[in-house]
Order: C-alpha cells, then structure tokens, then sequence
C-alpha cells in the first residue's frame, strides 16, 4: 500500500473512531427512548384515573337522583300524580332534576317495589353469572302509605379501563353498571 493510501486509511480510521466515541457518548436521545418506553404506562394510567373519575362522579349523581326520587315517593307526591304513566313521569323528573347534567335520564332502568315488612323486601339480583343484565321482572310500585319501598336504578356506560380494573360490575358486552339505591317506609300520607 502506498504511503498516500496509508495516509488516507489511517484518516479514515482516526474520523470513525472519534465518530463512534462522540455516538457512543451522545445521550441526547436516551430522553426520548426512555419516554417511548413509559409513555403508554403513564397515559393508560393517567386515563384511568380520570375515568375512574368520571364514573364516581356519575355514581354520586345517580345515588343523589335515587335520593331525590325517594324523597318524592315516600312524601306521596308520586302516587298523588294519578295514575301509574303520570306516576313514573313524576318519579323521573325528580331523579332527572338532580342527576339529568350527567346522566341522560331515558337511559336508566328502575325497578322499584313496594312490601308489608323491611324482611321481606328482597330485592333479585339483576346481574347474572354470563355477565348480562336481566331485565326481564323490572317493575315499578311506588306503593301506599306506611309501606316500605325499595328503588334501584341501573345506568349502564361504556368504559374503556374497566377491563383492568375490577372495582366495577361489567357487563359481557364491555360496558359498566352503576346502581344507586334507596329503601324507606313511605309516609302516612294517606290511611296506613
């Protein structure tokens, strides 16, 4: 090899070497790697909490209409409204009163019934074991004066994190159930 060819490979060699130290030194892009790392984790975190937020938010919402909604059926206001179209409507327009900002008001499902005594009012168990909503009895009885109530409301919502978390009853179609409910003895309002 020439003395001239020598040259320009020792050159060569010399410019590579300093290149790969000076790459192998660089940590201007290690910021970057490590957040394309983190960042699914950190924002599939920050989702969920905010839609664990979210859904208190309308669990609290749902617990205040059923709270609003008994007050009226237990004053007698419902049964005062006529018959049992007029009743439901008096029903709703309390619960959509308190808790219609979050909640569309026609998405909910009532089961509502009345019983002589605080033991016998049980209540099925509207989510069954394949993880569907049985809606098949759901009834609504305001009852009479001196009767005991009980009020369940079920929203069903879609939620994108609930299948990590369990801290929600699910449904097998993906989305969430949210239960507010009430029991009471209605006022003497009329003849016990």
């Amino acid at each position: 090899m020439s003395v001239a060819r020598q040259g320009i490979w020792q050159g060569f060699k010399r410019r590579t070497a300093r290149a790969g130290m000076a790459f192998r030194r660089s940590r201007g892009g290690a910021t970057a790697v490590e957040f394309a790392m983190i960042a699914p984790l950190f924002f599939g975190s920050l989702f969920a909490i905010m839609e664990t937020g979210t859904l208190y938010l309308k669990t609290t919402a749902l617990e205040a209409g059923v709270e609003e909604a008994k007050r009226v059926t237990m004053t007698g206001q419902v049964v005062g409204a006529g018959d049992s179209t007029a009743q439901l409507a008096k029903f709703k327009a309390a619960f959509c009163d308190q808790a219609g900002w979050i909640i569309p008001c026609d998405a909910l499902k009532w089961d509502v019934r009345a019983f002589k005594t605080f033991g016998a009012a049980a209540m099925p168990n509207r989510l069954k074991a394949d993880k569907t909503f049985d809606e098949s009895d759901l009834q609504f009885n305001p009852g009479k004066p001196c009767e005991i109530v009980v009020i369940r409301g079920y929203y069903m919502t879609k939620s994108i994190t609930a299948m990590i978390r369990n801290d929600v009853a699910q449904l097998s179609s993906g989305d969430v159930v949210l239960t507010g409910a009430a029991a009471f003895k209605n006022e003497p309002y009329g003849a016990c």
